[in-house]
């Protein structure tokens, strides 16, 4: 048998890799090929007629090859048998996600099988299997961060000039969320702004500066809300209704790594409109 990746741990579907499951069946994860590296990208240079050098436009990342590389040993051979079933339906051909932790960080990538589940039988309880499989987006992602605003104010605050002043302190609302990335590679965000809210409102990414307005049009009631999803560029009233056409600054932004904010800002103040951020962190 091969030596196993015992300082790492996974798990896909039912299947927890390095652990024994209610049957008594023993999960190992012996290799996980592509998961460190980072996926190549689509550069494609083209050679300059007559002259050195090439020329290219941008390039983006290809999706994610992932060969993980297991065994596992039952206490029987019924239970060898059923643990294949339980492995061959942790790993579909649609999309599942893929948990590994490292040194006590757990991230996950969404993957389909690309490729046969073929054990290699070492005895009748046993045996070593490789299955190939493919992240269509291959960064590696952590849990979200969520930080929630009101729109700006501040009110209250009074000095009075006695022998030895006399401080009444102020409320004071940002009306800005601060999240950090400790990734290397830009996020995913998710908007959410429940109402009551008059339009137009805005969000910044302050620093980058891309700037999403919503029009005077689009007002939310007390218990509407609007969900904004900045990577797939999709707008939705109640997490349902397209409400894009409502949009008259398409300027979106991402999770980039290190610190960000985005300041939330209307047309009018109202204490109870409130904007929620959930932030992605993302390693290439």
């Amino acid at each position: 048998m091969p030596s196993f990746l015992y300082d790492t741990s996974a798990s896909i579907g039912d299947v927890v890799f390095n652990a024994d499951d209610a049957g008594g069946v023993g999960w190992y994860l012996v290799n996980l090929d592509g998961w460190t590296g980072s996926p190549q990208g689509t550069l494609a240079p083209v050679q300059k007629p007559r002259q050195a050098g090439a020329w290219s436009g941008k390039s983006y990342s290809k999706p994610r090859t992932l060969v993980l590389t297991g065994a596992m040993v039952a206490p029987s051979k019924a239970e060898a048998r059923d643990a294949m079933d339980q492995l061959n339906e942790a790993i579909p051909l649609d999309d599942q996600i893929l948990y590994v932790t490292e040194a006590g960080l757990q991230r996950y990538i969404t993957v389909r099988r690309d490729g046969d589940i073929i054990p290699k039988w070492e005895s009748d309880c046993a045996c070593t299997f490789t299955v190939q499989m493919v992240a269509l987006d291959g960064r590696r992602l952590a849990a979200p961060l969520t930080g929630m605003t009101m729109l700006p104010q501040s009110s209250g605050g009074l000095v009075i000039p006695y022998t030895i002043p006399y401080t009444i302190n102020s409320t004071v609302v940002s009306g800005t969320v601060a999240l950090t990335n400790p990734g290397n590679d830009t996020g995913s965000v998710l908007l959410r702004l429940d109402g009551p809210c008059a339009g137009p409102w805005q969000v910044t990414h302050q620093g980058s500066g891309p700037i999403l307005t919503f029009a005077s049009s689009l007002t939310l009631a007390a218990g509407e809300y609007q969900l904004v999803d900045m990577d797939k560029k999709l707008a939705l009233a109640n997490g349902q209704a397209n409400r894009a056409q409502y949009i008259t600054s398409r300027q979106w932004s991402g999770f980039d790594p290190g610190p960000n904010t985005w300041s939330f800002t209307a047309a009018s103040f109202n204490p109870a409109s409130q904007l929620t951020v959930t932030a992605t962190p993302a390693w290439r």
